[in-house]
């Protein structure tokens, strides 16, 4: 039986390297996963980047306004449902 992985990935202004971690995220040969990206207010497009992606294991959340990162990962951890 495979175990749900759940990836939490704090995310701020992450446009130049976000797309290269997604990447690497599903190019796992573990493939029950879901993938955690709280984005802590970018202003950059990081946005666009993470919705280019069509992988319904991919969640993206967006805080209200900037808390860091350590905030950030705690609302992912909330948010998963797996290991």
């Amino acid at each position: 039986m495979n175990s749900l992985v759940s990836i939490i990935m704090p995310s701020y202004n992450t446009a130049e390297f976000i797309s290269e971690a997604i990447k690497s995220v599903i190019n796992q040969t573990y493939k029950f996963w879901e993938l955690i990206i709280v984005d802590d207010c970018s202003t950059d497009d990081t946005y666009d980047i993470i919705s280019a992606f069509e992988d319904d294991r991919i969640k993206y959340f967006k805080n209200e306004k900037n808390v860091g990162a350590a905030v950030s990962r705690n609302l992912a951890l909330r948010k998963a449902r797996g290991r």
